[in-house]
């Protein structure tokens, strides 16, 4: 079995080499190098992760005592090595966003999205995905802090700000219901409804919009309900598209 590099040999070649740098100087230099290293494969993780929950490979894999992952959250987390679901969408909407550019461009935004660091890249994800423009965004995220960033995020998004400043009506509502889904395809279900609600309801507000979607559907089920038992309804006219009673 290999030994583990000692970090501090490398340190003080770099000294040798050149007297006038102090150990800050050096130091500061190996963790920037380290970083130049790393990103570039956090951010293709991000894009294999992608295709792993598009094509529900997750499903196909074995924990090494030979079971399954019980969710796709549970085969995330462990993969990606992270402790937050919210998290692991993030990576993957990043690797969704990827998915839309073809070969030779996707591979120039991967090396700007590396340039500019994973925390930024979650950020500007929505914004290149929505308008495509990759340039800017990573010109933008170069320049920006990543509060600074966000803001400009969200109002090309017609979004409010993240922050301390108040949310708007339902917002927490809104955050709740989606913190509740067991899966990706579920969020992404909840986002879409409350997208077209808000177009539909004349709306923003996601508990009007909720509302809404109970007046249309309660009567329909109040007749489904009114059936005699014996006749059973089909998944299909009682789910939404694309999804089981399972």
């Amino acid at each position: 079995m290999p030994s583990t590099p000692d970090p501090n040999e490398g340190i003080q070649r770099f000294l040798a080499q050149d007297p006038r740098l102090t150990r800050a100087e050096v130091l500061h230099l190996t963790l920037q190098s380290l970083r130049d290293r790393m990103e570039p494969d956090r951010v293709l993780a991000c894009e294999l992760a992608w295709e792993m929950h598009a094509k529900s490979y997750w499903s196909q894999i074995r924990n090494a005592d030979g079971t399954t992952y019980a969710t796709e959250e549970d085969y995330f987390r462990h993969v990606l090595g992270l402790a937050s679901w919210r998290t692991a969408y993030k990576r993957l909407a990043i690797g969704r966003m990827l998915l839309r550019f073809d070969e030779p461009e996707r591979a120039m935004l991967r090396t700007g999205l590396a340039a500019v660091g994973l925390a930024k890249a979650t950020v500007v994800a929505p914004a290149i995905e929505r308008l495509q423009d990759w340039g800017t965004w990573l010109r933008c995220a170069q320049d920006l802090s990543i509060v600074l960033l966000q803001a400009k995020v969200s109002e090309a998004l017609d979004a409010l700000p993240r922050g301390r400043e108040p949310a708007p009506p339902g917002e927490r509502f809104r955050r709740t219901v989606l913190a509740a889904m067991p899966d990706i395809e579920a969020m992404e279900l909840v986002e879409h409804f409350f997208t077209l609600g808000k177009r539909v309801v004349g709306s923003p507000n996601p508990i009007a919009i909720f509302l809404a979607g109970c007046r249309e559907c309660l009567p329909e089920w109040e007749l489904q309900a009114a059936k005699p038992r014996q006749a059973t309804v089909s998944a299909s006219r009682v789910c939404p598209k694309g999804q089981s009673s399972s």
